[in-house]
């Protein structure tokens, strides 16, 4: 009973406290910690998707340029239709791009070209990533990780496609667990 009463008592009380604290502490970066490597996977998976794609239209080098466009336009749609994906084909038209496929879902008012880095890369590179932050109209703020790449390789620069996907935090439908 003296050790309760004395000096140590009160540090003894504190620890709980303290042992609460550091927890909460603990999950909230733990907590991000999964929710990055979420993001990680998701992208991942999207620039799969894009490479699987370059692999097919790369596989026949004797196949003219043309023959590929609605194999790119048919796969990129169905990448677009994912849930909060962004993904986008587009076709040089004298040096301006030109989207050649169709948008949906809630990503369709995003544009990469209105942002110079994104145009900037994709002039000077056949494949690439990067991270556009922007804020869509009555939503808020979102970073979205872009992965670019022109294909076929094989082909001449104004002969090529260059697909475009990308993914946010808010691309992630796997729930974490409480």
């Amino acid at each position: 009973m003296k050790i309760l009463s004395g000096k140590l008592s009160k540090f003894l009380v504190l620890m709980p406290v303290i042992f609460l604290i550091l927890n909460a502490c603990y999950f909230m970066y733990a907590s991000k910690e999964i929710q990055n490597a979420l993001l990680r996977e998701k992208y991942d998976e999207a620039v799969g998707l894009v490479e699987m794609l370059s692999s097919a239209v790369e596989a026949n080098t004797e196949r003219i340029w043309l023959d590929h466009e609605q194999n790119i336009r048919d796969s990129v749609e169905f990448m677009d239709r994912l849930y909060q994906v962004y993904a986008g084909a587009y076709k040089l038209v004298d040096d301006e791009p030109v989207l050649i496929t169709e948008r949906f879902y809630e990503t369709s008012i995003f544009e990469p070209f209105d942002f110079i880095e994104f145009t900037d890369a994709v002039m000077t590179q056949d494949s690439g990533s990067l991270i556009i932050g922007y804020t869509p109209k009555e939503h808020i703020y979102r970073e979205l990780h872009l992965y670019f790449k022109y294909m076929p390789l094989y082909s001449p620069p104004n002969e090529r496609y260059l697909v475009i996907a990308g993914v946010s935090k808010y691309s992630v439908t796997s729930a974490i667990p409480l």
